[in-house]
């Protein structure tokens, strides 16, 4: 091989051969490359120690860089002739001749469709890799042994996803480092010695994603029963699952096999996966996925292929009761002609058959039917069952995904010793025609831990099920099984295929491959069985009444309510008939009542019969069967015995992602202390989701959500509505990955939901008087909770002297980051995916769009680690003063969060609030009183727990009002500031002047020299530095102040100075964004502004720019949407915004943009 290459200093370039026989790289440059920037040519020579290469090789090229700035590089390769060889050990080859050359330098030649053995002679290509030795010296089958221990290299069976350092690994337990020797079984399956070889998967990577896949040689064709055993090792707490797959050429999707979940002991176990008859090349695939958590052990030994050729060739075959296959010249049973398989390999047994007298369901039932008499049909489906560790994974007579067979779905709504019946066409008597048996062949698939049994009866009339046959009880093993059964009758016959149910859902039961010999049909029928009469139901009446359209009617005396009384938690008629159909404000699910809960009908559902559904059922202990304990709870909560109901979503039912949500009727109005409360069981190792819905038409918004296993036991959890109008809540169950536990609630109640009442009194003096006249206790003021169900609590005239208010909205608001803490609260929004736990809304405005502050439990925190934020410094002087906030803590070993109040003088601090370990899935509110004899500060530290994806969060912290700003705490002045002799309370201007606070930021000049303006954002350039706009926190990435490049889409010039110096603000589309996300740009807040107040900028758009701009005015009670700026208009434009006529409907309150 020659090639030119390049190479840095700190670079070298490797030359490796590696051939399948064992995977092992075999260096093939003996000294090292020349390191020089100058192109070199290089020769080296392929050939292995021996000086003989045996089969198919590759040669290898690697690269190693020492720093970022290495440079290695190759050019021009080129393979002299005498490497022309191509022999190919797989079903595929190049089109012309294959030429092997000897180590006498003899050559040979094979035509096309023909490659060479190892001692020359020509086979067809189609028998490599076929389990059966063509070659003299069996090399036709060396690089695919039937059989592999590991010991003397892998057989063929390679690594396909390498290069993530999660990979498979033949070694054994002794070759390895002490570092890796945990991830190895601690000796082989062959020999049990720690010198005895394996495959096994060795991480050496912490990445999110990594996969390995440990592909087999390719195999040209598989017979009629063959099949594969192995040893795995599958061990450790976080160890995952492994599947085996069926990859066939030509069939683009894989067919699994085999699967195994979890954590299966500290030992070998075998495995037997059934093949069959597999006419096109294929290859298996062990994959073993990692999402970033795996820790443990994972192997495989001892593979072996039995029964795997296809039947020799034979002299002759003589006698009624053999078939000499036409082109395989095999010597077959005769019983084996026309049952859908092939079993002479060149499909000579199935050529001249009647379709009238088989099936294999590929396109629907054939001649059969579903018998009207039974409890429910046979279902027609394609690859595994819905249901896990039950049912066939694949067809049998194509062996993969694609192909179809029947079989009966255990789960619900199906009951325990519910059947089945598969009716076949009409058949002669057996006496009619030769006097010979019917045969009937066809194979069945009973596996899983409630089978019942399968049966096959025959009969002469139609309205009976006829004489039995044959039948079978039990589970039968994760492989289909055939039978042949011979039937005579001296009149007309059917024969019934009959399934019946367990007592539990793993009990599928398949059958495919239906197939008659020597019957004749019959052109008469049978009679049909009866039909059951419809029921009717009786309409209800109304009272006399003089009501309107939009008046309810009172059932019992005819009385007209408002229709905004209905359905809002208070009876306004007499009987109570107003709230009769809405939902209760408590329900516990007893004697069998949904309490007006209902489940919406979904668009396009199948049948019953036709396939399982996931949906929501009532249920108690008393109904469960055995094994399933474990699933859901034994009692319900409210009785806490096994007589009590709860609803539950039925995961037996149904595939992994399925939802079912059951759902109130409209509820008109709720009052402003509205809470959801109600308990939750979810246990089980594949439980899957819970979530809390607001629907408000065709609209939903998540309020709530909790997934995976929640220990054994009873959880409560609360949701907080608060004040809406015309909605419906929603639980919506999602399915887990398998049939392993159940979502389960009970005893839901809607608490305080009731509209307000205003007071025929004053409100006293420890109460605020709402604009409508309700009292609040003064605690409730600006907590950003709408207590007075008309904002008037949470006016900006009365919230703004609160200091340090913040919804972190936006950013910490006056809190800070302290710094010699080991790492950051972070802001977060709700309602976005995520790998740790914490509350799907915020708490201001229980939406998913809502922000909040966080700490996690993942990489790169600790545990034990702690983040601290502090409040700005407090009076002694203050008297009363309360700090209100909220927190959430949900999870075991979450870690902790401990309020401090810190004395500014010495730093010492006391405790006034300590909470650890799992708080509950919702937002909790604290009160503290604060009282100290010096100034102080307020801080929250959160520590790290020892439980990965654990999170816990804060929102809607308040100081009230009482909490007075310490007078030694001075704004931050820039440092330019001169020293002057301003009185307390104060602000310097650069000219010495002074000036109030609250003359900062109104659009006047009160210094002269624009210093109170200066940080505002009022007229800005962006030639000296932001003037006070910032970026939110809260968004992803920001806005960024750059000149023009030449080399981005940026424009080439900005638009104050119109030239490539000037700066701008530009926001950059990068290869990592996401569709939809935002970056918010904020003024300061700004006291008032006049009648004529507007606001111009100057906006650039790149022609592939596909974003949009939008300007919002915010009160921080109000955000009204001023303009929006689409991206399609011209590159270059002004853009003028009217602030006076949206910040005046918005009672005076100060504007921000």
């Amino acid at each position: 091989m020659h090639f030119w290459y390049q190479l840095s200093q700190d670079s070298q370039l490797r030359v490796f051969l590696r051939t399948p026989a064992n995977g092992y790289l075999q260096s093939l440059n003996n000294q090292s490359f020349k390191n020089t920037m100058q192109w070199t040519k290089a020769e080296v020579h392929i050939r292995n120690t021996t000086g003989e290469i045996e089969g198919p090789f590759q040669i290898i090229l690697q690269a190693i860089v020492q720093t970022e700035k290495s440079v290695v590089a190759v050019d021009d390769i080129s393979i002299t002739k005498s490497c022309k060889i191509n022999i190919s050990f797989s079903s595929t080859y190049q089109e012309g001749e294959a030429k092997i050359e000897t180590t006498d330098s003899s050559s040979f030649y094979c035509p096309l469709g023909s490659l060479p053995c190892k001692d020359g002679k020509c086979i067809s290509s189609d028998k490599f890799c076929d389990f059966t030795p063509d070659c003299p010296d069996g090399s036709d089958e060396a690089m695919c042994s039937a059989k592999c221990d590991f010991e003397n290299g892998s057989c063929g069976w390679l690594e396909m996803a390498s290069g993530d350092a999660f990979d498979w690994v033949r070694s054994s337990r002794n070759s390895l480092s002490p570092v890796f020797q945990k991830q190895a079984p601690p000796a082989d399956h062959t020999y049990n010695q720690s010198e005895g070889h394996f495959m096994f998967i060795l991480r050496n990577s912490s990445s999110i994603s990594q996969i390995a896949q440990l592909r087999s040689p390719k195999f040209s064709q598989a017979g009629s029963n063959c099949s594969v055993t192995f040893w795995y090792y599958n061990y450790g707490l976080s160890v995952g699952a492994a599947e085996m797959q069926l990859l066939v050429n030509g069939l683009k999707d894989p067919t699994v096999l085999w699967r195994i979940y979890y954590n299966q002991g500290n030992l070998w176990l075998k495995a037997s996966i059934q093949l069959g008859r597999l006419p096109q090349p294929f290859q298996l695939s062990l994959n073993k996925v990692s999402l970033g958590f795996y820790d443990g052990v994972s192997a495989i030994d001892d593979i072996t292929f039995e029964s795997c050729g296809l039947p020799p060739p034979a002299l002759n075959c003589e006698g009624p009761d053999h078939f000499w296959c036409q082109d395989s010249k095999a010597c077959i049973d005769r019983l084996l002609l026309c049952d859908l398989v092939d079993d002479c390999g060149d499909g000579s047994d199935e050529r001249q058959c009647d379709p009238e007298f088989q099936c294999n369901f590929e396109l629907g039932l054939c001649n059969w039917e579903q018998d009207i008499d039974d409890d429910f049909n046979w279902t027609r489906t394609q690859g595994p069952t819905s249901t896990l560790n039950t049912g066939p994974m694949k067809d049998h007579t194509l062996g993969t995904v694609k192909g179809y067979y029947l079989y009966i779905e255990s789960s619900e709504p199906q009951m325990f010793r519910n059947r089945a019946a598969l009716l076949s066409p009409i058949f002669h008597s057996t006496f009619a025609h030769s006097n010979k048996s019917c045969i009937f062949r066809f194979h069945y698939h009973m596996f899983g831990k409630h089978i019942y049994s399968l049966a096959v009866s025959q009969r002469t009339v139609s309205n009976t099920r006829g004489h039995l046959l044959w039948h079978t009880f039990g589970n039968q093993g994760n492989r289909w099984k055939r039978k042949v059964l011979y039937i005579t009758s001296s009149e007309p016959f059917q024969i019934l295929v009959e399934g019946t149910v367990g007592d539990g859902f793993t009990g599928d039961i398949g059958i495919d491959d239906l197939s008659f010999m020597d019957c004749t049909r019959y052109n008469g029928s049978l009679p049909v069985g009866e039909i059951t009469p419809p029921v009717t139901s009786i309409p209800v009446t109304l009272p006399m009444n003089n009501c309107t359209e939009k008046e309810f009617v009172c059932r019992a005396t005819g009385q007209c309510v408002n229709l905004n009384q209905m359905c809002d938690f208070r009876p306004d008629c007499s009987d109570k008939s107003d709230e009769s159909s809405c939902v209760p404000d408590a329900c516990d699910f007893d004697h069998g009542n949904w309490c007006q809960w209902y489940q919406p009908a979904a668009v396009g559902t199948p049948s019953a019969h036709a396939t399982n559904v996931f949906q929501w059922g009532l249920g108690r202990g008393s109904d469960i069967h055995p094994g399933e304990e474990s699933y859901r709870p034994l009692a319900d909560h409210t009785m806490a015995t096994k007589k009590g109901f709860y609803l539950y979503a039925d995961s037996s039912n149904g595939k992994y992602g399925h939802t079912a949500d059951i759902i109130t009727p409209v509820i008109s109005q709720t009052g402003p202390k509205c809470r959801l409360v109600f308990w939750n069981y979810m246990h089980g190792a594949t439980v899957g989701t819970l979530k809390v819905l607001s629907k408000v038409e065709n609209v939903t918004s998540e309020l709530w959500s909790q997934s995976g296993p929640q220990r054994d036991q009873w959880n409560r959890a609360e949701v907080f509505l608060g004040v809406r109008s015309y909605f419906q809540v929603v639980f919506r169950a999602k399915r887990g990955i398998s049939y392993v536990g159940d979502v389960v609630v009970d005893d839901i109640l809607f608490e305080d939901c009731y509209p307000l009442l205003i007071p025929e009194r004053h409100c006293t003096s420890e109460e605020f008087t709402c604009a409508n006249k309700y009292c609040i206790p003064k605690d409730n003021l600006c907590d950003f909770v709408n207590d007075c169900a008309d904002n008037s609590d949470e006016n900006e005239s009365i919230c703004s002297v609160s200091i340090g208010r913040c919804d972190f909205e936006f950013d910490l608001c006056d809190w800070e980051q302290v710094q010699n803490d080991d790492f950051d609260w972070n802001l977060r929004i709700g309602g976005v995916p995520r790998v740790i736990t914490g509350p799907v809304a915020d708490h201001t405005l229980q939406e998913p769009s809502g922000h909040y502050i966080f700490i996690k439990n993942s990489f790169p925190q600790l545990p034990g680690q702690e983040a601290r934020i502090s409040s700005v410094i407090i009076s002694r002087k203050s008297k009363n003063c309360k700090i209100i906030f909220y927190y959430h803590m949900h999870g075991t070993n979450i870690g902790s969060l401990t309020v401090y109040q810190m004395i500014v003088s010495n730093q010492t601090r006391k405790t006034l609030l300590s909470l650890s370990e799992d708080q509950g899935n919702f937002w909790k509110r604290q009160v503290l009183l604060l009282e100290a004899d010096e100034d102080f500060r307020i801080i929250f530290e959160g520590r790290v727990g020892k439980d990965y994806r654990r999170s816990i969060a804060l929102d809607d912290i308040v100081l009230t009002r009482e909490c007075l700003l310490s007078s030694k705490f001075l704004p931050d002045e820039s440092a330019d500031l001169p020293t002057g002799s301003c009185l307390p309370g104060y602000l310097e201007c650069l000219n010495g002047k002074c000036y109030r606070p609250e003359q900062s930021c109104n659009f006047e000049d009160d210094c002269g020299d624009n210093t109170d303006e200066r940080e505002c954002g009022t007229s800005c350039t962006f030639e000296n530095g932001m003037c006070g706009w910032k970026n939110s926190l809260a968004d992803n990435f920001n806005w960024i102040m750059r000149t023009s490049s030449p080399q981005s889409l940026r424009p080439f010039k900005d638009h104050t100075l119109e030239n490539g110096k000037g700066q701008f603000l530009y926001l950059e589309a990068t290869s990592t964004g996401i569709r939809g996300e935002k970056a918010h740009l904020k003024s300061a807040m700004w006291t008032e502004s006049s009648t004529a107040c507007s606001l111009s900028f100057w906006y650039y758009t790149s022609s592939k720019a596909t974003g949009r701009i939008q300007v919002l005015i915010t009160s921080q009670v109000h955000v009204e949407s001023l303009k929006r700026l689409e991206s399609d208009l011209s590159p270059s434009q002004l853009a003028r915004v009217n602030i006076t006529d949206e910040a005046d409907t918005k009672e005076n309150s100060s504007p921000r943009v």
